[in-house]
């Protein structure tokens, strides 16, 4: 689904493969005879270049899309219930709220609250400004297991951001937006 790189189109023979570019004594990529980079075809998208940043693009999506579900179950959890206490990390939820967060039907998410309630990740309270409804919070644990989980990736990405220069860093947020902006044109 997030594959943004296609090298040729379905039910067809490849091309042969492009020759990559040779590195140049300064350590950079020369270019390959016609000066353009190595050319990935997307069906359809005739002006696509697969380029080194759309190649990292790709990547990251891939990378991104399967840390849900290896951080759960290295804690034991359903990507449901991690997602849920990554919503919860923000605040206190409605269950009808987390149902919609979660994408799933109230009655799944009555049922992740509960196996989170029972190892100690959530409780439910009454809403402080209506008795009558129910809110879900994280407590301690739950918050340890998301942090002890989660803070070496934070810690890492932090590191990475401060080694950008301000002008640096504009170039990688108006790309990553940009990139955010695209995908998000396909959910509307």
């Amino acid at each position: 689904m997030s594959d943004i790189s296609s090298k040729h189109p379905a039910g067809q023979p490849p091309t042969p493969p492009t020759p990559r570019p040779s590195t140049d004594a300064g350590g950079g990529v020369a270019d390959v005879a016609d000066g353009r980079p190595d050319v990935g075809l997307v069906p359809g998208v005739p002006a696509w270049r697969t380029t080194g940043t759309l190649a990292a693009l790709q990547e990251l999506v891939e990378v991104s899309e399967t840390v849900p579900a290896v951080v759960a179950r290295q804690a034991g959890l359903s990507t449901s219930e991690l997602h849920s206490l990554r919503h919860l990390m923000r605040g206190p939820v409605g269950p009808v709220d987390l149902a919609r967060l979660l994408g799933v039907t109230s009655a799944a998410s009555s049922g992740v609250v509960d196996r989170l309630v029972s190892r100690g990740h959530a409780e439910r309270r009454s809403h402080p400004g209506d008795g009558r409804r129910t809110e879900v919070r994280i407590t301690a644990s739950g918050r340890a297991e998301v942090l002890a989980r989660m803070t070496p990736m934070f810690e890492s990405l932090a590191a990475l951001d401060a080694t950008l220069h301000d002008d640096e860093r504009v170039v990688v947020e108006r790309y990553l937006r940009g990139a955010t902006a695209a995908m998000r044109n396909l959910m509307q």
